[in-house]
C-alpha cells in the first residue's frame, strides 16, 4: 500500500507518492490553489485516492513548527486542514516535523541537479513532499 506526503504552503500544495512497497517516493504534482480555500486541496486529495482506489494506506501532512517546538502561522493552519481531511476522508493522517525540508529540497535542487532559481520555485513543494515522506519512512 502506498503513502501520499503533502507539503501544504498558502498558495500550493506539493504532493509525493510512494510506490506499492513504500521503497521509492517521487513527486507527484505541485498542486496550486488560491485564497488560502483549503476545500480545494481537500477535493484534490478525494481525486488521487480515487485515482489510486484502495492502494493509499495513510497520508503524511508535513506539520511545520518553529525550532524552539512553537506553533506559527502555517501551523495553525496545517491543524485546520488536518481536521478537514480527518472529518472527510477515513484514511489516517500522520503528522511528519517539515522543519527544513524546503531549505533540504531547494539545496538539493539547485547543488546536486543544477536547477536555477526559476525552475526551483516551480518544483521545491513536491520535492519537499518528497523529503517528508522518506523522514517519516525512515522513522517508523
Amino acid at each position: 500500500m502506498r503513502l501520499i506526503g503533502l507539503d501544504l504552503g498558502t498558495k500550493t500544495m506539493g504532493i509525493a507518492i510512494t510506490d506499492s512497497l513504500q521503497i521509492v517516493c517521487n513527486g507527484l504534482e505541485n498542486f496550486e490553489y488560491s485564497n488560502n480555500d483549503l476545500n480545494i486541496c481537500l477535493n484534490k486529495i478525494k481525486k488521487l485516492l480515487e485515482r489510486y482506489k484502495n492502494d493509499i494506506e495513510k497520508i503524511i501532512l508535513g506539520y511545520p513548527i518553529n525550532v524552539n517546538g512553537t506553533k506559527n502561522e502555517r501551523t495553525l493552519l496545517i491543524e485546520e486542514f488536518h481536521n478537514i481531511l480527518k472529518n472527510n476522508i477515513s484514511i489516517p493522517i500522520v503528522l511528519q516535523d517539515e522543519r527544513y525540508t524546503t531549505l533540504k529540497a531547494t539545496g538539493f535542487l539547485k547543488k546536486e541537479v543544477g536547477l536555477k532559481a526559476s525552475k526551483i520555485k516551480k518544483i521545491k513543494d513536491k520535492m519537499s513532499a518528497v523529503i517528508i515522506l522518506e523522514e517519516y519512512m525512515n522513522r517508523i
